[in-house]
């Protein structure tokens, strides 16, 4: 390294000790059941302490809501590695069947709410069938090609309610959704983090970082690839499946909404994607500094989502999560001499200095 960069690099270390870094994100990895029934019962706790229905409720219900749509795009766009652009067309399908099946045909909340995520992965399995054939960029346009098409067949059948939308007067209250989206979001978080450390997992991961060698290990990579889709199907489904009662009222623009598709690819990105955590923390950071543009600078939320989007690409292309974990790596990596501690033929450790 250069002298500027030890000496930037020494006040980094001094505001974040990589030891430290390290250190907190063993933990969490070590710990993470706890944290995240820790999490649960914090979250849940809330409305129980005085947050009643009201602004603030509304605005940590949505935070629920985006880090499930997140978290649903980084099962397939990061743990998998096909980046779609599509997800929303499963957000709109869980919407609309809910709505429908509520006005019109007079159906239970919960039994609609399960009808639509099962709609919703039921739609995932067929069109997968198609672009899951396809990679990269060719994947990305196909994926949005299915959310053109289900936003224009929305806009024209009848039962939709055509461009005008649906109302819906008769939904439950405003604690009602915040403990749903608090509910699917935590369950979707334990299922992707046992996930992560099963079979199922590693292939999905091997998928994402060469899917030729994963295929010639013998794995059947078609079958993973649709299970990862039809599972990021089932939970954006559940959000949009709650997400048309909890706004009353449901029309294309608002079921296939193009500002959400870019905004949950974002939340992923930048919080970390490819990570439990990740997806996560980018949604509640994200739609935070979201509220407070619409607050106090109406007008500009485009421009800022797509600063955001421009600044983590370039400055931080792991995300937070990413980010940090590489910093503790290199940090070590240096302190060893610039190369990994390897071992002597008594089986101590020696750095490249000694």
């Amino acid at each position: 390294m250069s002298t500027t960069d030890e000496e930037s690099g020494g006040v980094l270390r001094s505001i974040l000790p990589p030891e430290q870094v390290d250190r907190f994100l063993g933990t969490c990895d070590d710990y993470g059941w706890p944290l995240l029934g820790l999490g649960a019962l914090v979250a849940a706790s809330f409305p129980l302490l005085g947050l009643e229905g009201g602004y603030y409720m509304t605005v940590l219900t949505e935070m629920f809501l985006f880090a499930i749509l997140a978290l649903s795009w980084d099962i397939v766009g990061g743990q998998t590695g096909y980046p779609s652009f599509g997800n929303m067309a499963f957000f709109g399908i869980g919407a609309y069947a809910t709505a429908i099946l509520t006005k019109d045909f007079a159906v239970a909340f919960p039994v609609a709410f399960l009808l639509a995520g099962l709609l919703a992965v039921t739609f995932a399995a067929v069109i997968g069938i198609v672009v899951l054939r396809l990679r990269g960029h060719y994947f990305a346009i196909a994926t949005l090609g299915v959310l053109l098409v289900a936003q224009q067949v929305s806009r024209i059948l009848e039962i939709t309610g055509g461009a005008s939308g649906k109302i819906l007067l008769e939904t439950p209250s405003a604690e009602t959704f915040y403990y749903l989206f608090l509910g699917v979001l935590v369950f979707e978080m334990a299922l992707v983090y046992y996930l992560s450390g099963t079979r199922f997992g590693f292939v999905l991961n091997a998928i994402r970082d060469d899917e030729e060698k994963a295929t010639a290990m013998g794995f059947n990579t078609t079958y993973y690839k649709t299970a990862a889709w039809m599972l990021a199907g089932l939970f954006t489904g559940f959000a949009g499946a709650a997400y048309s009662l909890f706004n009353t009222f449901i029309d294309p623009q608002t079921a296939y909404n193009g500002a959400w598709n870019v905004e949950l690819i974002a939340m992923a990105l930048l919080g970390g994607s490819g990570t439990v955590a990740g997806p996560v923390i980018g949604a509640f950071g994200l739609h935070t500094i979201i509220e407070l543009v619409e607050t106090y600078a109406v007008g500009w939320q485009l421009v800022l989502l797509g600063g955001a989007v421009i600044i983590t690409v370039i400055g931080f292309p792991k995300g937070v999560v990413g980010t940090l974990s590489e910093y503790a790596s290199q940090m070590d990596y240096y302190k060893h001499g610039g190369m990994a501690a390897t071992d002597t033929d008594d089986g101590s450790e020696v750095s490249a200095d000694e």
